[in-house]
């Protein structure tokens, strides 16, 4: 019997080629257009609510990093140490990524940060979408974890 990994990995790239902010997920079937905060607030917001609906115990996790062949900072040496959280930016600040990454690459990953994982009790209220039109305007409980974002 065999189980599938599931990837704790997200890229977020942004646009406004229409003027208006447009997020293009890698785990959502089409861009939305962000509509409120700024960029950066979008994309977290949106990247949280990823988080929160796919929680996996740890001992299923495993570095993305490495599932990339490094490539978001070069081989270094071999993964070690434990299972981080990390948020990076990336294409001064186009696209986003959150991914588990190990210790050892969450050093070696330019422009990125170790965030908290979620709150056992935090849960995704989906603000529903203007006529016709998908909203990134995903809010997570409590508010304090999402600043940690």
């Amino acid at each position: 019997m065999s189980m599938a990994m599931s990837a704790r990995t997200w890229t977020v790239t942004t646009s406004s080629s229409t003027g208006r902010l447009v997020l293009t997920c890698s785990a959502c079937p089409q861009p939305i257009v962000a509509v409120g905060a700024e960029r950066v607030v979008q994309v977290r917001q949106h990247l949280v609510g990823h988080l929160v609906e796919s929680r996996l115990p740890a001992y299923l996790r495993i570095c993305q990093c490495r599932e990339r062949a490094c490539g978001w900072h070069g081989r270094q040496g071999p993964c070690s140490g434990a299972l981080r959280l990390l948020l990076i930016r990336a294409d001064r600040g186009l696209t986003w990524h959150l991914a588990d990454t190990c210790a050892s690459c969450a050093a070696a990953i330019p422009c990125a940060a170790a965030v908290p994982e979620p709150p056992q009790e935090a849960a995704v209220r989906h603000v529903g979408p203007p006529a016709g039109e998908a909203v990134a305007d995903l809010t997570c409980e409590p508010v304090e974890w999402v600043e940690a974002l």
